[in-house]
């Protein structure tokens, strides 16, 4: 493959890797929101049953209470173990890192086009393909629509995107 095809198809890896870390920093930080808001009631249902449990409080109002409070506690920590939380957030985490180092891969493959082989070409697909199948969680739509249009014009898109037929968006 002469120079000037390998360094098209290198500047639409890199078009990819960066898309695909905005949906990763994206999710990230949703996921982020949705963990600490999880984990506000539950430190706070800790707080205030250990207060309750050391007052003087009737043992059988306490019962009520505790099984209440224990119960709320563990409805949170089943939805959010349930969602995966915890999970996303560090896939999405891990993969923003990956795709950030792919990108600057690309770049320095980039900035030494003289020296790009086909078998430097094939790696950085190859990388990029395994970060693509390294994510075992669907993107948000309302993030897909995000950054089609605010980068659908620009940016050659990841095939997450390219594929969904909700959105239309003029590849370059």
């Amino acid at each position: 493959m002469e120079t000037n095809n390998k360094l098209i198809t290198l500047k639409g890896y890199l078009d990819k890797s960066f898309i695909s870390a905005v949906l990763c920093q994206y999710h990230l930080e949703f996921y982020t929101k949705i963990s600490y808001i999880a984990m506000f009631p539950l430190i706070i249902g800790s707080s205030v049953l250990t207060v309750l449990n050391s007052s003087t409080i009737d043992e059988s109002i306490m019962k009520y209470i505790n099984i209440s409070i224990n119960g709320l506690n563990t409805l949170i920590m089943a939805l959010t173990t349930n969602y995966k939380v915890n999970d996303r957030l560090t896939t999405y985490k891990n993969l923003y890192t990956k795709y950030q180092k792919l990108s600057h891969k690309i770049e320095s493959s980039i900035n030494n086009s003289q020296d790009i082989t086909d078998k430097m070409l094939d790696d950085i697909i190859n990388e990029y393909d395994n970060l693509q199948n390294d994510n075992d969680f669907q993107y948000l739509s309302s993030y897909k629509k995000k950054v089609i249009e605010k980068y659908g014009k620009s940016h050659k898109m990841p095939n997450s995107l390219a594929l969904d037929g909700d959105f239309v968006y003029n590849n370059v």
